[in-house]
């Protein structure tokens, strides 16, 4: 089977089955909107107090929502007894890879779409004229995350915790992109130019390339184990 078609037929797959029970997506939705409900009423919002906060809010409310949703990934396929059927196919282990990951960044970026005009909403943001800085920084922080998540979701998610596991094993490596995303969504919304928080940008960029291309040469092991 073709390298790119494994990859298709496993996204298929996935947009498939969340169309149909839309578990997935509304147990991230949910939650990102439980934090920012949380925090909308836990602090001052006055403009200077909001311009501090929000870049940690934010990425708190998707840090979270991508610990819930990434750490399913594989559940479907392990409740389905479909594990041992990956570790045979005569497919491209890293194909596989590729199809989650590119799978858990939809979904992950479709929340967070859905949550911007939330934080619009709750905290009076105006971010009308930084919505291109903000939508990049998300791609480039969420490739990060989706990268890792579907790592160490496929390493964690045949052991008995993994609710546990994967948490600890995600949150550390991710404090990278976490840090980058903050301080580059923090210029953003303070309207500073973009070469002033660029560098944050590239250095998210290079931990996507990274990671990505780590996770793909690991996965083939993993799934062997």
């Amino acid at each position: 089977m073709p390298f790119f078609k494994v990859i298709r037929w496993i996204i298929w797959k996935d947009l498939l089955s969340e169309y149909r029970n839309r578990e997935n997506i509304s147990s991230m939705f949910f939650f990102a909107l439980n934090v920012i409900f949380i925090f909308s009423f836990s602090f001052s919002l006055d403009p200077d107090t909001i311009k501090e906060i929000m870049p940690g809010v934010i990425w708190v409310a998707f840090g979270f929502t991508a610990i819930i949703g990434l750490g399913k990934s594989f559940l479907v396929e392990v409740n389905n007894d479909c594990m041992e059927y990956f570790q045979t196919l005569p497919i491209p282990k890293g194909a596989i890879y590729l199809g989650k990951f590119l799978g858990n960044f939809f979904f992950m970026m479709s929340v967070e779409i859905v949550l911007y005009p939330l934080f619009i909403l709750f905290f009076n943001l105006n971010i009308s004229e930084n919505l291109i800085p903000l939508f990049l920084i998300s791609i480039v922080a969420t490739v990060g995350l989706s990268a890792l998540g579907t790592l160490f979701s496929a390493l964690t998610v045949q052991i008995r915790a993994r609710e546990v596991m994967f948490p600890i094993l995600l949150l550390p490596l991710s404090v990278p992109i976490f840090i980058g995303a903050v301080e580059a969504t923090r210029g953003a919304l303070s309207g500073d130019p973009l070469s002033l928080y660029q560098h944050w940008i590239e250095l998210l960029a290079v931990f996507d390339i990274i990671f990505v291309v780590v996770s793909f040469w690991v996965f083939e092991f993993i799934l062997d184990y």
